[in-house]
């Protein structure tokens, strides 16, 4: 039931780009989540929908809004900022180091979610942040989803290495 899938080679895409910014060649990002990881990295990766990805620095970012804007190297006028389509990610190994019991999605999605006698729940295959805390969306042995609460009073333990997150959830729970 374990995501075999080896993301550290793969590009995470955390934002999409949305046209430029002023006169200087930033570009506008509407992140998906969190923008600490954009924040945090200078190695971005432009993903064009034809599944296209090339490195580009990031020079400057800052939060604006809801959002954020970027310079990005190499990007000097409204024109060519605005030329930018697709997606902004990064690859894993670029993501910034996070505190002991502190996760990124990327890492929980595809993990084997069982309770603490060993039942198996189903597979996370996503989190949803509701604005209080985050929720992790498992698919079940049967198909259907249920959504549990990612708070401490239900999360054990993960263990990332193998693929699996342990919580105090009974599985005929729906």
């Amino acid at each position: 039931m374990t995501n075999e899938k080896n993301f550290s080679a793969e590009p995470i895409l955390l934002g999409v780009l949305h046209g430029a910014y002023g006169l200087k060649g930033w570009v506008r990002v509407q992140p998906f989540q969190d923008t600490q990881a954009l924040l945090s990295s200078e190695n971005w990766l432009i993903c064009d929908r034809e599944g296209g990805v090339r490195p580009i620095r990031m020079e400057k970012a800052k939060v604006h809004g809801a959002g954020l804007i970027a310079k990005l190297e190499g990007i000097e006028t409204p024109e060519q900022a605005a030329e930018l389509r697709g997606a902004v990610g990064m690859y894993r190994k670029d993501f910034p180091q996070i505190e002991e019991g502190e996760f990124y999605w990327v890492d929980l999605i595809g993990c084997e979610a069982v309770n603490k006698a060993g039942e198996t729940i189903g597979v996370v295959k996503g989190l949803i942040d509701n604005g209080v805390h985050d929720i992790l969306d498992v698919q079940k042995p049967d198909g259907s989803s249920v959504l549990i609460p990612f708070v401490d009073s239900y999360f054990v333990e993960a263990d990332l290495e193998n693929r699996k997150i342990v919580l105090d959830w009974d599985p005929t729970w729906s």
